[in-house]
């Protein structure tokens, strides 16, 4: 039996894609907070790396019938809540799901009546991905203004602080290194993540470096310090940011005492759900790409180098040709990924096609090491 594995030609496409999904989601195994202020602009923007969080949004609430939803969100974003609330105006709280994104007999749900939702809404089909948003569990407190700029407040409100000078204090969290946020920046090679309570601003335009302090925004080890930026609140599509002037370090400010929610009881492993070819196929055509499909959102980053694919000889019979050379992309929107080789596969010669141990879901649930045959064809 031969197995020939192309160790380098499997390596992923550094694309823009691939690039775009691992600065916006990275660093998942170190947590963000367990409640994220944000807008529903960047919300629906960014709705897989939302989805499954607790949230925390300032809005107005607008009520039909029985169903209240987000009165500024440019989607409807529907709200189940856990305590109806009287009010109709202030800063909503709950976990943002994306229907589409999970299956209809979620036992997690059960609670909530997300059926007559769907009736109302889309004519009682379950919705595909990017239809329909929910918020569950949802609470309405008071929005008070804050005394003055906060990370916080212009991660909720950034239309109050677009180009005005802001000074504001923050843990340094890297270029992003904790996921704190769904967007890169790239605006600049010192550009990082300034994180405080349940918000997060990028930051761009200073080196972060000062009297006492020299962070590189590349490094782990140099995450978690205290400082102060001073700049203009900017923006770069929904995204907000911070153009710098200064900065320096700087004492923990009193927002930064966050109460930890508890944690949501982990879902199932992901498994693949379909597959094209299909197990022991035949006569399949050499030229045509892999498809493999998962059940859940997977971690783009844990299936680099965890790919092998090979040709499988019969017992005694001379090895085949080496494999072509191949790129494997990971589509988000439909959690799969799809392989083309380089070169048409060899004629009637069975291929092995290989998920190895290591590949997880966005949570971190691992994937059971999977394995694909098929034959080709002339």
């Amino acid at each position: 039996m031969s197995c020939l594995r192309a160790s380098v030609s499997g390596k992923f496409r550094s694309g823009a894609l691939l690039l775009a999904i691992l600065a916006g989601a990275t660093a998942l195994s170190a947590q963000p907070p367990s409640r994220i202020a944000t807008t529903a602009d960047v919300l629906l923007a960014s709705a897989v790396f939302f989805h499954g969080r607790t949230v925390v949004l300032q809005q107005k609430l607008i009520t039909e019938g029985d169903l209240t939803r987000l009165g500024d969100a440019p989607k409807p974003i529907y709200v189940f809540w856990k305590d109806r609330p009287g009010g109709e105006q202030g800063e909503v709280r709950g976990e943002f799901w994306d229907l589409g994104r999970i299956e209809a007999r979620d036992g997690r749900f059960s609670g909530y009546d997300l059926a007559r939702l769907v009736e109302i809404v889309n004519r009682g089909q379950w919705p595909g991905r990017d239809q329909i948003y929910i918020l569950v569990g949802a609470s309405l407190m008071p929005a008070s203004p804050p005394k003055g700029p906060t990370v916080r407040a212009i991660a909720l409100a950034p239309e109050n602080y677009v180009d005005r000078e802001v000074k504001v204090i923050g843990r340094f969290k890297g270029r992003n290194l904790y996921g704190d946020l769904p967007f890169a920046l790239a605006k600049g090679k010192w550009d990082f993540v300034l994180q405080s309570a349940e918000g997060a601003v990028w930051v761009t335009g200073v080196r972060p470096r000062g009297k006492g302090f020299d962070l590189d925004p590349s490094k782990r080890v140099d995450t978690g310090r205290w400082v102060e930026v001073t700049g203009v609140v900017r923006r770069q599509g929904v995204t907000p940011y911070i153009e710098a002037t200064a900065i320096a370090l700087a004492a923990a400010p009193e927002e930064a005492v966050a109460v930890k929610l508890p944690e949501r009881p982990p879902q199932p492993p992901p498994t693949v759900i379909f597959s094209a070819p299909i197990a022991d196929d035949q006569s399949v055509d050499r030229t045509a790409p892999v498809r493999i499909q998962f059940s859940r959102d997977m971690d783009p980053r844990s299936l680099r180098d965890r790919l092998r694919i090979s040709y499988v000889a019969p017992a005694g019979a001379k090895p085949p040709a080496a494999m072509p050379q191949f790129t494997a992309t990971y589509n988000d929107a439909a959690h799969a990924i799809e392989i083309k080789f380089s070169q048409p596969l060899e004629s009637f010669q069975q291929i092995k096609v290989e998920l190895l141990e290591g590949i997880t879901a966005l949570d971190g649930q691992p994937l059971a090491p999977w394995t694909l045959t098929f034959t080709t064809g002339r």
